[in-house]
């Protein structure tokens, strides 16, 4: 794992227990609060999905997404094919339209 994800998660690994720091270390980037607005809907998408719907280029949006990944706000499958992995947030982190609860915050997403 490289210095800036282990920054960011705060040494827990991506595990099943969020530590406030590393949350909002991942909350306080643009893109990936972007990418968190468009997956409050629980609808699964590809990095490309992401990219395109962001305008943004194809690896900076899959750095981001490996980092929320790694965190714990994200978590990834393979598509049927196992071609592309989809990304979604967990539903037990959606459990209130339009706002997120990792636990140790809840946030409200336009």
């Amino acid at each position: 794992m490289r210095a800036e994800s282990a920054d960011l998660l705060g040494g827990n690994g991506g595990g099943a227990s969020l530590e406030a720091r590393a949350v909002f270390a991942l909350l306080g980037n643009k893109t990936r609060l972007a990418i968190l607005r468009i997956l409050l809907d629980g609808r699964p998408r590809t990095a490309t999905d992401l990219a395109a719907a962001l305008q943004r280029d194809f690896d900076g949006v899959s750095k981001q997404l490996r980092l929320l990944r790694e965190g714990g706000l994200l978590v990834d499958f393979p598509g049927e094919d196992r071609r592309f992995l989809y990304f979604r947030i967990p539903e037990k982190y959606r459990q209130t339209p339009g706002q997120l609860d990792f636990g140790v915050c809840t946030i409200r997403l336009p």
